[in-house]
């Protein structure tokens, strides 16, 4: 799938195959919240975020049914694995069960540190929602912009 933010400054990529990921991760939490994060490179003229990987989440992971902090657990490897491959931490995914692909206002704020924290590196945070179930879902990306403080959805332009 193809997204782009409304300005249509930068775009997204994500294969089926990792929306998959997450409808499977999704199906295995029930009622729950979960997520994990999103791995990826920009391409070399920086329009646009491609999505090379998904993560499960990490083993030390805590959800409920409103709400998920995402684990550390392995995530260091998964993220230096790929930082060889020239890959890199893009964003979140996670899951509303049964809700909207609307982000809380706990996702905005996580949002806003990632795309601010110099640890993250990650100055155009992304975070996909999936809302719904495993069988029927919708997916959301959002873009959180260090520069304008902004978080602007992104929408489909091909499927």
């Amino acid at each position: 799938m193809d997204f782009v933010v409304e300005n249509g400054i930068l775009g997204l990529s994500i294969a089926d195959e990792h929306i998959a990921v997450m409808v499977k991760n999704i199906a295995a939490s029930g009622i729950n919240e979960t997520g994990g994060v999103l791995i990826g490179y920009y391409t070399a003229d920086n329009l646009r975020a491609v999505v090379c990987e998904v993560s499960d989440p990490p083993e030390d992971s805590r959800s409920g049914r409103y709400w998920f902090k995402r684990g550390i657990k392995g995530l260091k490897l998964l993220l230096n694995k790929a930082w060889k491959e020239k890959h890199y931490y893009l964003g979140e995914w996670h899951f509303h069960p049964l809700g909207t692909a609307t982000p809380s206002s706990q996702d905005l704020t996580q949002m806003h540190e990632i795309a601010n924290s110099h640890s993250y590196n990650c100055p155009e945070a992304i975070m996909i929602i999936i809302a719904g179930s495993a069988k029927r879902y919708v997916v959301k990306p959002f873009l959180t912009d260090r520069r304008s403080g902004l978080t602007k959805p992104m929408n489909v332009v091909n499927n």
